[in-house]
């Protein structure tokens, strides 16, 4: 019973999230000289329409301030985008949305994680040679392992055992 609320709990979330994908190109001329100043980054998602960098944003967002293109923060999520981006069917503006999300939903489950660690351990999960993955429902599984209870690395591996992509020492 615990593990369905705690299912219904994540889909209900996940949902709130609006779903349409942009399909731009991830990288536009000029796009990493955008700056967050413009936004506020208590904002609870970016949308589609907004002319922000998701790796500035969502690195504003988790420091509760906006920050510079080149702080490192936001240097780190950007470089997690780019190990993600062969390997989910998301922009990464719904990446960084998801993402925000996610560490919402495991704060309030006194579970805090970072931004760039998530993304960067999510897209470890997924093997590169397979078709692309869901980038929000590899979030909402990663939620329901560590709301019952795994730690980060354990809930990693039971998802790397569903998705076929042993760690790099096991290879």
């Amino acid at each position: 019973m615990k593990g369905r609320v705690a299912r219904l709990l994540a889909l209900a979330c996940l949902a709130a999230l609006p779903a349409c994908e942009d399909r731009k190109p991830r990288q536009e001329p000029g796009f990493t000289d955008r700056v967050v100043e413009k936004s506020d980054p208590s904002q609870t998602w970016i949308r589609r329409n907004d002319d922000l960098d998701p790796a500035q944003w969502l690195a504003s967002k988790e420091a509760g301030r906006p920050l510079p293109a080149e702080d490192p923060a936001v240097l780190r999520i950007r470089k997690a985008f780019e190990a993600a981006a062969p390997k989910f069917l998301e922009s990464d503006r719904m990446v960084a949305n998801r993402t925000a999300q996610l560490l919402e939903m495991l704060a309030k489950d006194g579970k805090p994680e970072s931004a760039a660690g998530l993304i960067e351990a999510l897209a470890s999960v997924v093997n590169s040679d397979r078709p692309k993955e869901t980038y929000g429902e590899l979030c909402q599984y990663y939620f329901i392992l560590r709301h019952s209870g795994a730690d980060g690395d354990t809930a990693a591996a039971q998802l790397r055992a569903r998705y076929g992509n042993p760690p790099a020492s096991a290879r």
